[in-house]
């Protein structure tokens, strides 16, 4: 679990938008009632809270049994900027970012399995052909954490056959513009991010 607070960037604008007064923006998105299991306030101080998908309260809101990750993944899972489940039975996975250095990150997976799962949901689901040791880092390395992410929503949908609170998965990259936290850097058109994730899947 992750705490974080009113600050910069993504985190900021993902505590904003799952505020009461401003949750109507996401269930127009989705035409969806959407209800927030994480990020969720904490304390009196506001400090905010996100959550591993293997959060014991989390699975048992999800009704999925704490053994479904056990061989899967280490323990130490990614933290998700935004879980929310749906009125219309969709469990909602989002991933933030308010701007273009969020998304790369210098973490590398060790363990031999995740790679193996990064490359076969890369291969499948992306359309992808990682084969060359070039091709596998980018996915390994600079692109990890949409990789990881897309791992686990194949996970969760598989787990979905057995739940009774959701029986579809949505994985979402919410992305932001005009975030002011960036100053002069900030990402001002929603075309802009369309274009930096076509040459993400271009490479």
């Amino acid at each position: 679990m992750s705490k974080t607070s009113n600050g910069k960037g993504s985190k900021m604008q993902m505590q904003r938008i799952t505020e009461k007064k401003n949750q109507h923006i996401l269930n127009k998105q989705f035409d969806d009632e959407l209800v927030w299991l994480s990020p969720y306030k904490k304390d009196k101080e506001n400090n905010y809270h996100e959550c591993q998908l293997n959060n014991h309260d989390l699975m048992r809101n999800l009704d999925v049994e704490q053994k479904a990750f056990k061989g899967f993944w280490p323990s130490k899972q990614p933290v998700w900027d935004g879980i929310a489940l749906g009125r219309s039975g969709t469990l909602y996975l989002f991933e933030a970012k308010s701007h273009f250095s969020e998304i790369r990150r210098s973490s590398t997976p060790k363990s031999g399995l995740i790679r193996s799962r990064i490359r076969n949901v890369a291969n499948t689901v992306a359309g992808l052909n990682l084969t060359s040791e070039s091709d596998q880092d980018v996915w390994f390395k600079k692109y990890y954490q949409i990789a990881n992410r897309m791992v686990f929503k194949e996970k969760m949908q598989e787990l979905a056959k057995e739940s009774k609170q959701f029986s579809k998965v949505v994985l979402v990259f919410l992305n932001f513009v005009n975030d002011l936290s960036w100053g002069k850097k900030m990402v001002r058109k929603p075309d802009d991010w369309i274009k930096h994730f076509d040459n993400i899947f271009r490479q």
